[in-house]
């Protein structure tokens, strides 16, 4: 049998068990595999120790079942466990490429501590890979030396912060995630929405102003030009359709209404 890579996987689980063997039977190679669940009732457990993963409660016994409030807190309580120097973070509906597992696992060699942004792709039902959507290259620093971070911050949307001087490289291998219906996407956003509700508050207009209105109408447009790029000229490849690509408009204006600093509740 070949060796396993010293990378650990850090999975955050809520009864996943429909995605889940997927994903772990994905990254089987690495030597460590940490579930940090969130007290699941189904089988996800069970799949967990098919593949000898390791399973974190995400909070103390009093607090599971409910959902996630601060993901950073989570991916944190996972980073005090690692055994491994390198780590890499997965979606509980996430699966690694074969690509993506060949590149990290060549990267995992080395001893010099680094962080690597990881693409990751649309996958309809009968396995079609969206090649082209207006959030590619979609990409996340979700593989890194152990060294290279100091922790995760934000509460959600959360990102490592790196060490100084740490280098950061772009990967061609990338993850697969399914790609949501529409009422799918809009019914978890709407879950996000309802935290930035909460963290917009008492912030004042300043803040409503820069970080809700101006980025969210700047990245709005950059997506308009990335979506006429993507359908006016002719390429190979399926695009994401436009209902999905519209659906992040609607997010926009939800994030951007619903977080106004005279609004008290949704």
């Amino acid at each position: 049998m070949d060796e396993k890579l010293p990378i650990s996987v850090h999975v955050l689980t809520w009864n996943s068990g429909k995605t889940l063997r997927a994903t772990l039977e994905s990254v089987k190679q690495c030597k460590e595999i940490l579930i940090i669940d969130g007290g699941s009732t189904d089988d996800t457990l069970r799949i967990a120790s098919e593949y000898s993963a390791t399973v974190i409660p995400q909070r103390d016994e009093q607090n599971q079942g409910k959902p996630i409030t601060n993901f950073s807190e989570v991916r944190n309580r996972a980073l005090s466990f690692t055994t491994q120097p390198w780590i890499l973070a997965l979606d509980s509906d996430e699966t690694a490429s074969v690509e993506l597992m060949e590149e990290i696992g060549e990267i995992s060699m080395s001893t010099t501590p680094s962080a690597n942004w990881v693409p990751r792709r649309y996958v309809c039902d009968d396995g079609t890979v969206i090649a082209h959507a207006s959030t590619y290259p979609n990409k996340r620093i979700y593989f890194f030396h152990k060294d290279a971070v100091n922790r995760w911050i934000k509460p959600i949307h959360e990102r490592v912060e790196l060490n100084d001087g740490v280098h950061l490289c772009d990967l061609n291998g990338y993850t697969k995630a399914p790609l949501p219906t529409v009422k799918e996407f809009k019914e978890k956003n709407l879950e996000y929405i309802k935290m930035e509700v909460s963290i917009s508050e008492n912030k004042g207009w300043g803040f409503w102003l820069k970080r809700r209105l101006y980025h969210t109408l700047r990245s709005r447009l950059i997506a308009i030009i990335r979506l006429l790029w993507i359908w006016l000229i002719p390429r190979k490849g399926k695009r994401l359709p436009l209902k999905h690509e519209f659906a992040r408009f609607w997010y926009a204006w939800k994030l951007i209404t619903l977080t106004f600093p005279l609004r008290k509740n949704i």
